[in-house]
């Protein structure tokens, strides 16, 4: 994940390090970016209570809410505005979050309910989703169940799903699912973000290989 700038000249926000011709100043280097960014995933998603937010039927909170919570559960952190909550919003290659006034919500991913509107896609090809070698023995007897989420997650790029696989402890793997399939068979599935599909349940039959590293 790239350092995030700031455009000295038209405020934009980039992982550049020249915009407008002109240095752009740093935002937030690297590791502070990944660390804040699944600070935020973890309050969005899974415990608003450690933050004491209280997200409404949608998900959202106040910027200044969040910024608040980051402040109190890590004082090193402090100095994070809700400028920095803005700029990894809006430059999350994933579309992780949604921005609306001065408020914010994860896009997909809850553990807790949500009332999120989501559309839904008719005609889908081949989607992907990550995972460890451990856990193929119950996925393709039981299929790809939300587990603690309200979602399966699928993508379709392929990259993005290795990129997840590896974030789990053992050897990764990627598995195919027939999107199209899945749809024929009358299974609903949404759109995350563009690059995020989320449904109930993959059954067994609707994964048509596993891909080894």
């Amino acid at each position: 994940m790239e350092p995030i700038y700031k455009c000295r000249i038209c405020g934009a926000y980039t992982t550049e390090p020249f915009h407008c011709n002109t240095p752009a100043r740093l935002l937030l280097d690297e590791k502070t970016r990944v660390r804040v960014s699944k600070l935020i995933s973890g309050l969005l998603r899974h415990f608003p209570e450690k933050g004491n937010l209280k997200p409404d039927d949608e998900g959202y909170v106040e910027l200044k809410d969040l910024a608040k919570a980051i402040k109190t559960l890590k004082p090193e952190l402090a100095w994070i505005t809700e400028d920095h909550i803005v700029a990894i919003a809006l430059l999350d290659r994933k579309g992780r979050f949604h921005i609306k006034g001065n408020k914010i919500a994860a896009t997909y991913g809850h553990s807790y309910a949500v009332k999120r509107k989501y559309d839904e896609i008719h005609e889908v090809g081949d989607l992907y989703h990550g995972t460890v070698e451990t856990r193929l023995p119950s996925i393709l007897k039981e299929g790809l169940k939300p587990v603690k989420r309200l979602y399966v997650h699928l993508t379709n790029d392929l990259e993005e799903a290795w990129r997840n696989a590896s974030r789990w402890r053992g050897k990764p793997v990627v598995l195919v699912i027939d999107g199209k399939g899945l749809v024929k068979s009358g299974a609903k599935i949404f759109r995350g973000s563009h690059k995020i599909f989320l449904t109930r349940h993959v059954p067994p039959r609707f994964i048509k290989k596993v891909l080894h590293k």
